[in-house]
């Protein structure tokens, strides 16, 4: 049983430390997700903007949160015809007051005339920013909520002031709070289970990509967790060598190694967590790239502590890879073109309620901040992906690897 408890006190304080950061008072307007269409009248499973969660708890689409200049608070809930309530059920104001901490619940047209009322005497807000419509760097659509709360206010004032606040809960959220530690350390334990139960298996267990995935997604959801904090990533062989192949259909051969980078959700927090299974005795050339990628780890892992630059960080983890790529072979010289050939993605991300969570990567490392620690080589001609990843904390002393407890061998 997961015994990992958010009161409301912990959305409460949140709201209060934001109020105190933002230097001008402003009122704040703040939507929650909304359900996008998976096909025809169905939907896709609805995932709480993980901002909006952090400030209230609320689980439920198309809610905003609104705190204006004096901090009176409120919460604006759409209206449910008949046959909604039928088949997805009615939003309960008293559910929503005892987990946010916000005993001010209205309907759209209440709530919006109360914001007229708020833009009357200000035409400043703050608010969160909206993604573009279509993310080209990622290739997918944005959730709409954002942008059609900020067409809603200019429709009420055209030359409303809008303040995006992302940058202030980013710095906020990158220090993990007691509840939020415990809530990641339980995701990870259940992800280091799982993956035990999988690696442990006999040789020759699983024939197809998606064998592992369905024991995976078993292990996830047995023990307890919401599932999976990210689609989950089941790739043998070259398909490996694709950073983010999902499909997970690809059938097993015996001399292929399998990426397994998967991590459970626990409150909505991620674990992220990648291992290398083996379907059959590892090849010499296939363990000495395996021991290339765990020797870096090792040694990003004694780089990190509290005041480290991950820029600088990350360009150190670059160059001591680079040594390993030469005595493989790889590469002849050690420039960043060359490694960046076999080592193409970042060392280490930030971990939360996201799996790649917000932080600012400018500024020094402080302690009570989660890491993944992930170098990785890919040798597409050769066939071979091998990716390690742990979850660390940063500590007043350096690290504490969460993960420690799942091994890292082949």
């Amino acid at each position: 049983m997961i015994n990992v408890e958010f009161t409301q006190d912990f959305f409460i304080n949140n709201r209060k430390k934001l109020k105190k950061i933002l230097a001008n008072n402003d009122p704040l307007i703040i939507t929650g997700n909304g359900l996008i269409q998976r096909g025809a009248d169905s939907s896709y499973q609805f995932t709480q903007d993980a901002n909006f969660w952090y400030l209230t708890g609320i689980n439920d689409p198309d809610i905003t949160l609104v705190i204006d200049d004096e901090d009176r608070e409120f919460l604006i809930v759409p209206i449910r015809d008949g046959s909604r309530v039928t088949f997805d059920g009615q939003i309960e104001p008293f559910s929503l007051q005892a987990i946010s901490g916000v005993s001010d619940i209205v309907n759209e047209a209440s709530g919006w005339k109360r914001i007229d009322s708020i833009l009357e005497r200000t035409k400043r807000l703050a608010t969160l920013a909206p993604a573009p419509s279509f993310i080209e760097q990622y290739g997918m659509y944005a959730n709409p909520a954002r942008a059609r709360l900020m067409e809603r206010l200019h429709h009420h004032v055209q030359d409303l002031e809008l303040v995006d606040i992302r940058s202030q809960l980013a710095n906020m959220r990158m220090i993990k709070q007691p509840q939020e530690l415990a809530a990641i350390q339980s995701a990870i334990d259940i992800t280091c289970q799982t993956l035990a139960e999988v690696l442990t298996k006999p040789k020759g267990s699983y024939r197809y990509e998606y064998q592992i995935e369905a024991d995976i997604s078993r292990g996830f959801r047995f023990r307890g967790s919401d599932g999976h904090a990210f689609e989950p990533i089941v790739a043998g062989g070259v398909r490996a060598c694709t950073l983010h192949n999902i499909t997970n259909n690809g059938k097993l051969s015996n001399d292929e190694l399998v990426i397994l980078d998967v991590g459970a959700s626990v409150q909505g927090y991620a674990a992220d967590i990648t291992r290398v299974y083996a379907n059959s005795q590892p090849t010499s050339r296939q363990k000495d790239i395996f021991q290339a990628v765990k020797e870096t780890q090792k040694y990003s892992l004694g780089l990190l502590k509290p005041g480290i630059n991950l820029k600088t960080y990350e360009s150190n983890v670059v160059r001591f890879m680079g040594t390993k790529l030469k005595q493989l072979g790889l590469i002849n010289n050690t420039s960043t073109e060359s490694i960046r050939q076999f080592f193409p993605h970042a060392t280490s991300h930030f971990l939360g309620l996201n799996v790649h969570d917000v932080g600012d990567y400018q500024k020094p490392l402080k302690v009570g901040s989660v890491l993944t620690v992930e170098p990785g080589i890919y040798v597409h001609q050769e066939g071979i992906g091998v990716r390690l990843e742990d979850d660390v904390l940063i500590t007043k002393s350096g690290i504490e690897i969460l993960s420690r407890n799942l091994p890292l061998e082949l």
